[in-house]
């Protein structure tokens, strides 16, 4: 197994994060279709469904969450990217599906305490230039008893494959803002978060974890 090691903080200024991810807005098919290959559509269904009353995406992207939020009785997104909210927009009319979305820093997330039941998020943390800035900013806004649903990348649990990430790590980074061999749990720690439930997938490097809430606004075990 691959010994997992914390990842390097990520340097890159908000502002180039946000000109990398306009860039990549257009290509939002192929990001579906990536998706598909990966099997990562069938992640997305299985640990958001359960996804209920106001529900916050945070780091939504183009919207490939939002076909998984049957049961929330209202969706609101939040993205960094001008163009990735337009295409989340684009896709939320396309579905018929009434979702307020809204460009914004996860780091200072625009909603007052205990806003939301609850909070998810795919395939974000690995951008945040300070991830604990950005993971008290969730638990902030999610209400005591809620849940916070986070769908991660990182290095994986399988040698070889560990290696080749750290190898190449610096040069994804500088094309996406993507630090793509962090350990999540590592990054939650450093938050002061554990984990309620954690499973691991597709050589470790696919994570879904469930946070609760507890009175106090705060992670619990």
């Amino acid at each position: 197994m691959a010994e997992r090691t914390p990842a390097p903080t990520n340097r890159m200024p908000i502002g180039e994060v946000r000109r990398r991810y306009d860039e990549m807005a257009g290509n939002w098919r192929m990001l579906g279709i990536i998706d598909w290959l990966l099997l990562v559509k069938r992640l997305r269904a299985k640990h958001f469904a359960s996804a209920s009353g106001d529900v916050l995406d945070v780091g939504c992207g183009t919207g490939e969450n939002f076909a998984y939020l049957a049961r929330a009785d209202l969706v609101v997104a939040l993205d960094l990217s001008t163009e990735m909210t337009s295409e989340a927009e684009r896709r939320a009319r396309q579905m018929g599906r009434a979702v307020a979305v809204l460009a914004g820093d996860a780091q200072q997330i625009p909603f007052p305490d205990d806003r939301f039941d609850t909070v998810i998020s795919a395939f974000s943390s690995c951008t945040f230039p300070d991830h604990v800035a950005a993971f008290r900013e969730v638990v902030r806004v999610t209400r005591p008893g809620g849940r916070i649903l986070l769908l991660e990348h990182g290095r994986s649990s399988f040698g070889p494959i560990a290696r080749r990430q750290d190898r190449n790590v610096e040069g994804v980074y500088e094309r996406s803002g993507c630090r793509n061999n962090r350990d999540v749990v590592v990054d939650l720690a450093e938050a002061g978060l554990v984990a309620t439930s954690h499973v691991v997938s597709h050589l470790g490097m696919m994570n879904r974890i469930t946070i609760e809430v507890d009175g106090e606004g705060g992670g619990s075990v």
